[in-house]
C-alpha cells in the first residue's frame, strides 16, 4: 500500500501565511531573475507526529521574514526524510529525533556522511545530552520541543546556519 503524500506549505505573498497544498497541485514560486528577488527558502520538516510537525511549521512561518518566499515540505519518518534530502536541495532541515525507521541523529549522520551541507536543527522532547553529545561536531543545532517558542526556535536556526558555515569554511577564514 502506497504512503499518502504529506502536504507541502507555501507562503501566500498577500497574507504572509503558509498555506497547505499537495505536491502534485502546488504552484511552486520561482525567482524572477531580477536582483531583488531571492529564490524561495526550501525547508524540510521531518516529524512522525502531525501536531508537532504543524507546530514546527508555524514556528518557521513566524521566524522567517514575511516578505521572503518559503516552501515547507514534510516527512513522517527518518527514511522518508533522508530520501527527500538526497533528492532535493533544502536550505534548512528540521529533524525530530524520535522517528520510526531512522532517528533524527541517524538521518543527520547519513546526511553528513553523504557530504551534504545543509543547516540542520534536531528537535526532541528529550534533553540535549540524551540524544547526541556530538551534534555540534555534526554541524547541527538542538531545540527542545518543551521550549519551542519563536525565540528559542529562531536561535536554533541561526546556530545551525552558523555551525554549517563554520564547518565548510577553510581554516582561518572566519571565527573559530
Amino acid at each position: 500500500m502506497a504512503k499518502k503524500a504529506l502536504p507541502i506549505y507555501i507562503r501566500d505573498q498577500e497574507t504572509g501565511l503558509l498555506g497547505e497544498s499537495t505536491p502534485d497541485k502546488a504552484q511552486l514560486p520561482v525567482a524572477t531573475g531580477d536582483d531583488k528577488t531571492l529564490p524561495p527558502l526550501r525547508v524540510l520538516v521531518a516529524d512522525d507526529n502531525e501536531a508537532e510537525r504543524l507546530l514546527t511549521i508555524r514556528q518557521i512561518s513566524k521566524a522567517w521574514p514575511a516578505e521572503r518566499q518559503i516552501i515547507v515540505e514534510c516527512a513522517a519518518d527518518g527514511a522518508e526524510a533522508l530520501e527527500k534530502i538526497c533528492r532535493h536541495q533544502f536550505g534548512l532541515v528540521i529533524l525530530d529525533n524520535n522517528m520510526p525507521h531512522q532517528e533524527g541523529t541517524e538521518v543527520l549522520r547519513a546526511i553528513r556522511a553523504a557530504g551534504l551541507r545543509v543547516p540542520v536543527v534536531v528537535v526532541s522532547a528529550q534533553n540535549r545530552e540524551a540524544i547526541a553529545a556530538d551534534l555540534k561536531d555534526l554541524a547541527a543545532a538542538f531545540a527542545s520541543k518543551h521550549e519551542l517558542d519563536l525565540v528559542n526556535f529562531s536561535s536554533a536556526v541561526l546556530e545551525s546556519i552558523y555551525l554549517q558555515a563554520r564547518a565548510v569554511s577553510p581554516p582561518g577564514a572566519g571565527p573559530a
